[in-house]
């Protein structure tokens, strides 16, 4: 998968962890992560660690997606918004391959520095 494009402040960030036999709300834990409120080292953090996560992403209604069974996996929805363009990449992370950065983000919600 090909780098994700810069992120900038009008970017929004959805993170969820979603798959397993029942779907209850609270272990979804759903994180939303405008950038506008968030620093610019949070902002480069935040897009090196999503940089790190494209190898083990896949994307939404292939095949080989992640979520099959009883399989968590981590869904992270990235929409950019600018006067020209508004796009949305979703991107599925198998739970068992997630790097840690990625599940400190789903739990915590707070890009660290």
């Amino acid at each position: 998968m090909k780098p994700l494009p810069t992120l900038n402040q009008d970017t929004v960030i959805e993170l969820a962890r979603e798959g397993g036999f029942a779907y209850i709300p609270k272990l979804a834990g759903q994180r939303r992560i405008a950038l506008a409120d968030i620093t610019p080292e949070q902002r480069q953090r935040l897009n090196q660690l999503l940089n790190q996560t494209l190898p083990y992403a896949q994307e939404e209604g292939q095949p080989t997606s992640p979520g099959c069974g009883d399989q968590r996996y981590y869904r992270v929805q990235i929409n950019y918004t600018s006067p020209t363009l508004s796009t949305e990449i979703v991107l599925l992370i198998p739970e068992s391959s997630a790097p840690q950065a990625l599940v400190d983000l789903w739990k915590t919600g707070q890009v660290d520095e």
